[in-house]
């Protein structure tokens, strides 16, 4: 299996900071770092530390289904 390449992260929202959640709202990317990916929103900016991105891509690739958000925040989100 293969691990989530951090530098394709970082240069996929290098390029493009705009993408959407699996419900299809908006979000935009401020900044990708070496531990954090940080995200704009009308609250602040909040993080998704580098771990959860990297379970969760372990998680599918060992054919563990993640249906939506409460499943990403049960089994991932640190």
């Amino acid at each position: 299996m293969s691990k989530l390449d951090w530098n394709q992260v970082r240069e996929k929202y290098s390029r493009n900071p705009i993408t959407f959640t699996k419900t299809g709202k908006e979000f935009r990317v401020s900044r990708v770092t070496e531990t954090a990916i940080h995200i704009d929103l009308p609250s602040g900016e909040e993080y998704v530390s580098r771990r959860s991105p990297e379970r969760a891509v372990s998680l599918l690739q060992g054919g563990i289904r993640l249906n939506g958000p409460s499943d990403y925040k049960r089994q991932v989100y640190d």
